[in-house]
């Protein structure tokens, strides 16, 4: 588990088992206790990981969780009253956000799924070109790059959840993230903030820097 602060202080912790398929029954013993260890004991019993600034954790408690509960459930339960709510990025990763900021884009995005999958890629093309232009080449680290983009295409605002455990390299892809030019406006009913997680690459795979957008595979977007 992973958490970023915008203040510096990096928390994090171990996934101690294999995610749990979505569904499946757990037993969860987590009383009431601030959320950061919460997060924790949750992630100890689903290993499931999550990404969050935690600024965001300080000073927030959570729920008690008891008994036999699917991991949604549980997660439901054990952020009531936080003001937070989770985002998949994947069946076993998860980010936290404000509620409010949530529940302001749809459930599913209105976009027709061509439309959202040609965005996506745009947004891929736009990430890689701005990691190619800073030469802060993704190594062996797991972080989310969490983008607003405006009305006209710009870029309003950029996070990163997660840390490579090295401050010099965090500050380069903060700036590089701070650099990335959609170039073009989100499709109507697009849901924002964009997730991107950012993956250790494969042994002689190369980010393609100088490809344009048009010989890039279409990213696969989750609903």
């Amino acid at each position: 588990m992973i958490a970023f602060s915008t203040s510096g202080s990096i928390q994090a912790a171990t996934i101690g088992a294999a995610a749990s398929p979505r569904g499946t029954l757990i037993s969860f013993d987590i009383p009431s206790q601030p959320l950061a260890s919460a997060l924790d004991r949750y992630g100890d019993a689903t290993g499931r990981e999550v990404f969050y600034d935690a600024v965001l954790a300080a000073g927030r408690k959570s729920a008690s969780v008891s008994g036999m509960l699917t991991p949604e459930l549980a997660l439901r339960a054990l952020l009531a009253e936080t003001g937070l709510s989770a985002r998949f990025l994947a069946d076993d990763t998860f980010v936290l956000l404000p509620t409010a900021e949530v529940e302001r884009q749809p459930v599913v995005d209105a976009a027709p799924q061509a439309v959202r999958q040609r965005y996506y890629a745009r947004i891929q093309f736009a990430l890689r070109d701005a990691f190619c232009r800073s030469g802060a080449q993704p190594g062996r680290y797991r972080v989310v790059a969490v983008l607003w983009i405006g009305a006209s295409g710009d870029l309003q605002r950029s996070q990163r959840l997660g840390s490579t455990g090295v401050s010099d390299i965090d500050r380069r892809i903060d700036a590089t993230l701070r650099d990335v030019r959609p170039g073009e406006p989100p499709p109507s009913g697009f849901t924002q903030p964009v997730l991107i997680m950012i993956v250790p690459q494969q042994q002689g795979v190369t980010m393609g820097c100088g490809l344009d957008a048009a010989s890039q595979p279409a990213a696969r977007a989750r609903p």
